[in-house]
């Protein structure tokens, strides 16, 4: 059961290390909490909503020189909790440390009832540009989701009892990373003093690096008074090298009215999915042993065994995910609002809705302050802060989320992303 667990993590380092980038994580967005759909233009619009190369305001020309960033999570335990039972507790002894029964009942208690979760992402970002109304990015994406059952740390933390039976439950993971090369254009429908209307599209190109699925996994451990049985199994499917290209379509609209607001929509991966056809595999696994104890030659009373089997072609379809964002420009401020739903649990995205609200304030144009605050999605509770260099059209942005708390010792996990590039405003001045 373990194993199929360590493979998706295995699979998935290889994927961070050779595939990373993850459109999220965007340096300006991320510093305003990811509140970003109505304000993406020029290249960023390839991640957020291809429809705003369309507007009027969207730059001559872009380039992201270089993007990169990273982020790390769990649902459960901060730093400040880290410090205290791990560096700082009173209880060292000799280099050991010792844990009372109510820091265990602590412990333990920060786990949801639905399991610890952990999820990271990475991105890296070259050479991608935009001209006008047209952008084309080139890079990849990967991302990992692994869940395990509260009960798991139960019989570590507070050991066993003879006569309970502990039903470790369902562990699950999925881990997915693919190259691509995403054309995007925009374009104005309708323009008036008042408002403008744009919509767009974008085309995604794709290759498969790895992909990693925890399809079944339990173990049952029942204890008596004479020894325990315990019986597991686990099953996975993993694929590398995917086969031929894949593809992908986003679909966007726009509205902006005057200088002040812009109401932004767009669904990603509407349509699409990537092919494995050739190195295809399916891990089995089982666990038996009735009445073990001390006395118990484990080579003979255990039975565990393991198995492979080549696996079927599969295409693993694209995390579908609406966003909605809206903006306003008043003075040397900048303020959005965001609402982020996946369509699916898995690698990249969650069911779970995630609503963002972030500010950048422009009083010396070439410093801009950015501050942002997200809950739901992926990360839950968060807050953001960045700031960028800008004198002319050159780009260095810079920013940090805690993710599940409102600061670094509070956080759950965090991300950092930094991005060089240019950045040409069109007559109109860009936002």
């Amino acid at each position: 059961m373990k194993r199929g667990l360590i493979l998706i993590a295995a699979i998935t380092i290889c994927l961070l290390l050779t595939m990373p980038l993850f459109a999220q994580l965007t340096a300006r967005g991320l510093g305003m909490g990811g509140a970003y759909t109505a304000l993406a233009r020029g290249v960023h619009a390839v991640d957020w909503n291809p429809a705003n190369l369309g507007l009027p305001d969207n730059p001559r020309f872009s380039m992201t020189i270089i993007g990169v960033g990273a982020g790390v999570s769990n649902n459960s335990f901060s730093k400040s909790m880290y410090d205290k039972y791990l560096v700082d507790h009173d209880g060292v002894d000799d280099g050991h440390i010792h844990w009372s029964a109510n820091d265990v009942n602590d412990i333990f208690a920060a786990i949801p009832s639905d399991g610890l979760k952990i999820v990271n992402d990475i991105h890296l970002r070259l050479l991608s540009f935009s001209v006008g109304n047209l952008a084309i990015s080139i890079g990849a994406i990967s991302g990992t989701s692994i869940v395990l059952e509260k009960d798991i740390f139960r019989i570590p933390l507070m050991g066993t009892k003879i006569n309970e039976t502990y039903n470790l439950g369902a562990e699950s993971g999925q881990g997915l990373g693919y190259g691509m090369l995403d054309i995007s254009y925009g374009r104005m429908v309708y323009q008036s003093p008042h408002y403008t209307v744009a919509v767009g599209a974008s085309a995604h190109f794709l290759y498969g690096a790895g992909y990693a699925q925890s399809d079944e996994g339990e173990a049952v451990i029942a204890l008596n008074p004479y020894g325990a049985d315990i019986t597991g199994s686990y099953e996975a499917t993993y694929a590398y090298n995917g086969s031929g290209l894949g593809w992908g379509i986003d679909l966007g609209g726009v509205v902006q009215f005057g200088d002040g607001w812009t109401v932004s929509m767009a669904l990603g991966n509407i349509l699409g999915s990537i092919p494995f056809n050739g190195d295809v595999e399916k891990e089995f696994g089982d666990l038996n042993g009735d009445s073990l104890s001390v006395l118990s030659d484990f080579d003979e009373d255990m039975v565990d065994s393991t198995w492979s089997a080549e696996g079927e072609a599969l295409r693993v379809p694209l995390p579908r995910q609406l966003r909605l964002g809206v903006s306003l420009k008043q003075g040397p401020f900048l303020f959005s609002g965001e609402i982020q739903q996946g369509f699916s649990d898995g690698a990249m995205v969650t069911k779970s809705t995630r609503l963002a609200i972030g500010t950048e304030w422009r009083g010396l144009s070439w410093l801009p302050l950015r501050v942002g605050i997200s809950t739901g999605g992926r990360y839950g509770f968060s807050t953001a802060f960045g700031f960028g260099i800008r004198p002319g059209g050159f780009v260095l942005d810079l920013a940090v989320l805690n993710r599940g708390g409102i600061t670094p010792a509070s956080s759950k996990g965090v991300s950092v992303a930094l991005e060089l590039g240019i950045d040409l405003a069109p007559k109109k001045n860009a936002w």
